[in-house]
């Protein structure tokens, strides 16, 4: 029975882990902005910038690192900073 719960509980443990946004980081130069879409595109990826972050700051050629989250398949940026 111990042994059960121990396996039920660690099983539970890596479904939480899998099912947590998991944060990344890269630091590219921007090769596109769209302001009204709150888009910016670095290394061929799309990042969309949330409102809290001005994007007005950055412009093309900018070397920025972005810390990230994958949501709904879509790359959201919780951090950007030039580099």
């Amino acid at each position: 029975m111990r042994y059960l719960l121990i396996v039920a509980s660690t099983l539970a443990m890596m479904i939480a882990s899998l099912i947590s946004a998991w944060a990344a980081e890269i630091t590219a130069s921007i090769t596109h902005i769209d302001v009204q879409a709150r888009i910016i595109v670095i290394d061929h990826r799309a990042f969309h910038i949330p409102e809290s972050i001005k994007i007005g700051v950055f412009k093309l050629g900018d070397q920025v690192t972005i810390v990230y989250e994958v949501v709904n398949g879509q790359l959201k940026v919780v951090s950007i900073k030039i580099s």
